[in-house]
């Protein structure tokens, strides 16, 4: 059985002016999409690629991480 060595990894964050950014395109897209087209799921397409794309680059990071370990 291996014991956990200690490393100095960080795991890779968004910096918060890509996350406000991020957050405020997909506010304004979502509020277009109410307000002019009248059509809300297609406001929410949108942040579901994009929480897809976060979910994807997350496992990716860990599987990274893993890897590294070794």
């Amino acid at each position: 059985m291996r014991t956990a060595a200690v490393t100095d990894y960080s795991p890779p964050a968004l910096p918060r002016s890509w996350t406000i950014g991020i957050v405020a395109t997909l506010g304004a897209v979502f509020a277009y999409s109410v307000l002019v087209a009248r059509q809300p799921l297609l406001g929410l397409l949108p942040s579901l690629v994009v929480g897809v794309g976060y979910f994807a680059w997350r496992v990716l990071a860990a599987l990274e991480a893993i890897a590294a370990s070794d």
